[in-house]
């Protein structure tokens, strides 16, 4: 092992405890129990960031997965130079198994998925999901490139344990490739495991389209296999839409700590994956050594990966059952979340939740406000749609952008002019609009034509 990795190793443990142990990788059938203790959300550990963060006291956040189930975490070989365990974590809390019917709102990879026999053709009403049709996946490789240099060496799924209309297991497998050779027998592995899933599982992932599902390509193509066609469910751009706005990073890690309050102090960073294994080939994979100890720290990583991954699924699943609530608790971006519900009126029928939600936003984002007073002028509501955009240009709902205001001034011109008549008023509106600085050129150009005509002035 370098000695810039044994140092950085060092201050990790010094910073956050000591890297949790798993059985050796080296032993077979006979191993001890590893313990990959994977606290979540819920109450399950501190949490590291006191914002945003869950709302204390909040009941929707069960799903934090504790140790493995004594007995069934011992590595056994599944090919040449290829290691499997199989993990059971089980949540603090059981998730239905039914998904919420309007899940596909919130993850737009499921209304997009190829039909199967399980999901009808475009067009027709959407099935019930269920939760053990996601398959979470993720890889550990030797670099951040998709190129065909980039070897993937750790390969975890996980997936939830159905029991009387209950999910109250997640259970973790995991591939691990010991040196190169071995690869051939690693990926047959990982693809049989996948295959044997069905086809109306999702291979449910956190940037996953861009890179592990590619790396995965990539290998299978290298070693003549024919990659994996399950549809894909990717996580990362809906987390995108609920928090970008709201966090300093949407890294799986960010909102696993802010949003969900997960305490993964001791865990090794992922961005050493690549070094540690490179150290443990050099290392021969002595039994023992602290090569094979930093390795087993990636795999607990990877364990937590899934498991994190998991409970940002059941997160999602929350938040689509109950909005309001659940947008509360996880501190969520509202006005894309009522925009999220008025864009899929055919897979929402409940109306009056998108316009709730609308609501509810208005009070927080000036576009929002500006929606909501479009809304009710067309409901005929003028005076409330002139309450909300006086309020917004008054700063009530946080300073409003000068795209947001111009449109709010024009709205209200447009209303002086055609529904009070009120020409004076109407030109005032236009003449202020004009006067804020960095306005796009198509709304400036609007703002101009109309303030010429009120003035009685030649337009182009």
């Amino acid at each position: 092992m370098s000695r810039d990795l044994r140092s950085r190793l060092r201050r990790i443990r010094e910073s956050g405890g000591p890297v949790p142990e798993l059985s050796r990788l080296s032993a077979g059938p006979a191993s001890g129990a590893g313990r990959a203790e994977t606290p979540g959300p819920g109450g399950c550990g501190p949490r590291t960031a006191p914002l945003p963060g869950p709302a204390q006291g909040a009941d929707l956040t069960g799903g934090s997965f504790t140790s493995p189930l004594p007995g069934k975490s011992a590595w056994v070989p599944a090919g040449f130079k290829v290691l499997r365990r199989t993990l059971t974590l089980r949540p603090d809390r059981p998730m239905p198994a039914v998904l919420p019917a309007a899940l596909p709102i919130l993850l737009p990879d499921l209304r997009n998925a190829p039909p199967s026999e399980d999901r009808p053709p475009e067009g027709r009403p959407f099935p019930a999901y269920r939760a053990d049709q996601f398959l979470f996946f993720d890889l550990e490789t030797t670099g951040l490139s998709s190129g065909a240099g980039t070897t993937a060496f750790l390969a975890a799924f996980g997936k939830f344990a159905e029991q009387g209309g209950l999910c109250g297991e997640l259970i973790v497998d995991q591939f691990l490739l010991l040196d190169y050779p071995g690869e051939g027998d690693f990926l047959e592995g990982v693809l049989s495991f996948i295959e044997s899933r069905g086809a109306s599982s999702f291979l449910t992932t956190y940037n996953g389209k861009a890179f592990d599902s590619q790396i995965l390509k990539t290998r299978c193509l290298m070693n003549g296999f024919v990659p994996p066609s399950l549809p894909q469910a990717d996580l990362l751009h809906p987390a995108r839409r609920l928090w970008k706005r709201m966090l300093p990073s949407c890294s799986q890690a960010v909102i696993e700590t802010m949003v969900l309050g997960i305490d993964r102090s001791g865990d090794l960073p992922g961005a050493l994956a690549p070094d540690i294994w490179f150290a443990f080939l050099r290392s021969g994979g002595e039994a023992g050594s602290p090569e094979e100890a930093a390795l087993e720290g990636i795999c607990d990583h990877n364990v937590r990966d899934i498991s994190g991954l998991a409970s940002l699924f059941r997160a999602f699943a929350n938040v689509a059952a109950s909005p309001p609530e659940a947008a509360a608790v996880y501190r969520c971006d509202t006005e894309n979340l009522a925009m999220l519900w008025r864009r899929a009126q055919r897979l929402n029928p409940e109306k009056d939740l998108a316009a709730a939600l609308l609501e509810k936003a208005a009070s927080e984002y000036p576009r929002a406000r500006l929606r909501l007073a479009l809304d009710r002028f067309r409901q005929g509501r003028h005076g409330e749609g002139r309450g909300l955009l006086s309020s917004l240009l008054d700063g009530a709902a946080g300073e409003a952008s000068p795209a947001v205001q111009a449109l709010a001034l024009r709205t209200l011109a447009i209303d002086a002019e055609r529904r009070r008549g009120n020409l004076e008023e109407a030109r005032r509106h236009a003449e202020r609009a004009l006067e804020l600085e960095g306005l796009p050129p198509r709304i400036r150009e609007d703002l101009t034509q109309r303030f010429r005509r009120l003035n009685h002035e030649p337009t182009n």
